[in-house]
């Protein structure tokens, strides 16, 4: 698929995105020398060893002192735990280079029931129309389904809390800032 931009022009960058329900890693598909902007509050190891890839902890100096230089805004339910989810996943917007992109995991309402910590909480149309809105251009998303804590474990989403009612629904989401 050919990417356009607001006003119609088309770019030369063809879309070849796969979701992997199996790896978040594996849908991130960080490479080498990337700058990637990690919202959450703990990194996961297997992204820190991840192609040589520059990896910035989200934060609000982050969000104050830099104007864009990201390739990857990326969030494993860690979203769910910030003050503000929503003006978050906004100014990762901001900070993503055009043609840039965020891979992000949000779970569905029934998934954080358990969890008091959860600030920000919505559901797939939600999450979409919130993204649109942003002003990315291209959306792909895939709802996981684990059906235990162990697999949630699997996926990365430590955030899920043992007691969550199973099976539990995850969106993984790219979405793509135009050029």
């Amino acid at each position: 698929m050919a990417v356009t931009d607001r006003k119609g022009v088309a770019s030369d960058q063809v879309l070849g995105w796969t979701i992997s329900s199996g790896s978040f890693l594996q849908t991130a598909n960080i490479k080498q020398e990337e700058n990637v902007l990690w919202i959450g509050d703990s990194l996961p190891p297997a992204i820190i060893h991840a192609n040589k890839a520059r990896i910035v902890m989200a934060s609000s100096a982050v969000f104050n002192s830099v104007k864009s230089g990201f390739d990857v805004a990326a969030s494993q339910l860690g979203i769910h735990f910030l003050e503000n989810g929503e003006e978050w996943l906004r100014q990762s917007f901001h900070l993503l280079n055009p043609g840039g992109r965020l891979v992000i995991d949000l779970a569905e309402p029934s998934a954080l029931q358990q969890s008091a910590d959860a600030k920000y909480i919505g559901s797939l149309p939600d999450y979409w129309d919130l993204l649109r809105e942003i002003g990315f251009e291209a959306i792909f998303v895939q709802q996981i389904a684990v059906h235990s804590f162990l697999e949630a474990i699997e996926q990365g989403w430590a955030e899920l809390e043992e007691e969550a009612p199973f099976p539990a629904a995850v969106n993984r989401f790219v979405a793509l800032k135009g050029c």
